[in-house]
């Protein structure tokens, strides 16, 4: 993991990650913090990852340690906090660097040097000033937790500003860092390729969803523009690649359209081919809506649309203006507003020009802003 220093039990400065959200699951968190630990050891940091779950086959293969815990999460979570006090009394630590609040809840007063990510999706949206606020355990917990850092890392204008809202916390405290992109483009086989090929055809144009299927990631939306346009664009088709709890709900309602022919459902699909999926879509959609404390915190997977080169189309909703800039590297819609996002659509599979403008604007911003090379100086710098 790191070199020792001779004359003294201590290695050279460790940067500590410590997360419930790790490869191999699958995830935008998951991703982040994956792409994180990579990023740091590909700067020359040396990096122990405390993550959940068993041992795996490929952790010894990686550049930096990892570390398992597993077992019942509220066991899980002080077994970690007790190994890294432990950690810290005996090793230099440069930071450590969480994937949320949970992950710190427990680390009262042990070091300065904690920098907590905050995503949106595990903020509160109820004011703190409210009944329901002042006596919401949950929050009272978060509060609490976000005490023991230094520094927290919103991803989005939108969590920032729900995190002063909603728990009062200081703007001195809090930064902005979208988070980083890894594309798998070099690790594509010819097996991927043709099996693409083989689901796509000869259909065009192309639309695309990738992310967890639950409710509010707005599929219904999509599906609807679909059954309207389809009698002006009779080749189209509408891929969904993911799974989750909406998925066969989701499933009834193409077949009750009678749109099977129209929405192909992929399931989970592997880096490889999420990046062929990209690279043969003419438009990247996902229009969420707020449902319930649920909500999109930024959107990282239209910067990874962004990063292939395609236009995007998504809402207001959350912090998706931060990872959409409209009209120049995509569309935004009202959120759930069935006319404006069925419109977009149409406006952007009806000009050829326009959406191949939105993505080359959004390519240069992606590669400029969101690669791993760049993005990783920024968490470095905290």
């Amino acid at each position: 993991m790191a070199v020792r220093l001779s004359g003294n039990n201590k290695i050279s400065s460790v940067i500590i990650i410590t997360t419930q959200c790790f490869a191999p699951k699958i995830g935008g968190i998951e991703s982040l913090m994956t792409g994180m630990a990579e990023a740091m050891s590909n700067a020359g940091k040396n990096v122990l990852v405390l993550a959940d779950g068993k041992k795996e086959s490929e952790d010894s293969k990686q550049k930096y340690k990892i570390i398992r815990f597993h077992g019942w999460k509220p066991l899980r979570r002080r077994r970690k906090a007790r190994y890294l006090k432990k950690y810290l009394k005996k090793y230099e630590v440069e930071a450590i660097y969480a994937d949320s609040w949970k992950s710190v809840e427990y680390l009262n007063n042990i070091t300065k040097k904690i920098i907590a990510l905050a995503h949106g999706t595990e903020i509160p949206k109820k004011y703190f000033d409210s009944f329901y606020g002042y006596f919401n355990v949950k929050k009272r917990r978060i509060i609490n937790s976000y005490k023991n850092c230094n520094i927290i890392a919103a991803n989005s204008t939108y969590t920032r500003d729900l995190m002063i809202a909603s728990l009062r916390m200081s703007t001195d405290k809090i930064t902005i860092i979208h988070p980083g992109i890894d594309v798998y483009e070099d690790f594509i086989q010819d097996e991927d390729r043709d099996s693409v090929r083989s689901i796509i055809g000869k259909s065009n144009p192309i639309i695309s969803t990738l992310a967890r299927v639950e409710k509010r990631k707005g599929h219904k939306f999509v599906i609807n523009a679909v059954a309207k346009l389809k009698s002006k664009f009779p080749n189209m088709i509408y891929l969904v690649a993911g799974r989750g709890p909406y998925l066969e709900e989701i499933k009834r309602y193409v077949k009750s359209l009678c749109l099977e022919e129209y929405v192909i459902f992929l399931g989970w699909i592997t880096e490889p081919e999420k990046s062929l999926v990209l690279q043969n879509s003419d438009v990247f959609i996902m229009t969420p809506s707020t449902v319930g404390e649920s909500v999109e915190g930024f959107g990282m997977v239209f910067i990874d649309a962004a990063f292939h080169g395609i236009a995007s189309i998504g809402t207001t909703s959350g912090g998706i203006s931060d990872a959409i800039i409209d009209n120049k590297t995509g569309l935004l819609c009202e959120e759930g507003n069935q006319d404006n996002i069925t419109k977009n659509i149409d406006i952007l599979l009806s000009n050829e020009k326009l959406r191949n403008q939105l993505g080359e604007n959004g390519r240069v911003r992606a590669r400029k802003e969101y690669s791993w090379e760049l993005k990783v100086l920024e968490y470095l710098k905290l």
